[in-house]
C-alpha cells in the first residue's frame, strides 16, 4: 500500500511539472519591456498558437533571437533563465505620448532647395 502511494504521488508530480511547463512567446507589450521580452507564463496570445513555430519557442534565447534585434537586452529584460520578469519602472507622464515619435531627420527633405 505504500509502495502504491508513492507511485501515485509520482505521478502526480510527473504531471505537475507538465502542466507548469509552458513555451516561450515574444512579448510586444512595449510599455512593461521596451527593449523586448519573451515570457513563459502561459499567458500568450490564442492568435500564436495558429503559427506556433513563428511565435511559440522552447528556449527564451531562442524567442529573444528570432524576435528581437538585441537579443541580450530582450534576455536581461525577462530574468535570463529564471521564468521571472524583472520589476520595471513605471513610465512619467513625460514618458507616454499618444503619437509617434520619430527623430527630426525623418522629415528631411533634402530635394527642397529653397
Amino acid at each position: 500500500e505504500e509502495e502504491e502511494e508513492e507511485e501515485e504521488q509520482d505521478a502526480m508530480e510527473a504531471q505537475s511539472s507538465i502542466e507548469t511547463h509552458f513555451k516561450f512567446y515574444p512579448s510586444l507589450d512595449l510599455t512593461l519591456h521596451p527593449d523586448g521580452a519573451c515570457l513563459d507564463d502561459g499567458n500568450e496570445p490564442g492568435e500564436y498558437a495558429l503559427n506556433a513555430d513563428e511565435f511559440l519557442f522552447d528556449s527564451r534565447e531562442e524567442c529573444c533571437a528570432a524576435w528581437f534585434l538585441d537579443a541580450d537586452l530582450c534576455l536581461a529584460a525577462t530574468g535570463h533563465g529564471t521564468g521571472a520578469l524583472l520589476p520595471t519602472s513605471s513610465p512619467t507622464v513625460e514618458d507616454v505620448t499618444p503619437w509617434p515619435t520619430w527623430s527630426d531627420d525623418v522629415f528631411d527633405d533634402d530635394d527642397d532647395d529653397d
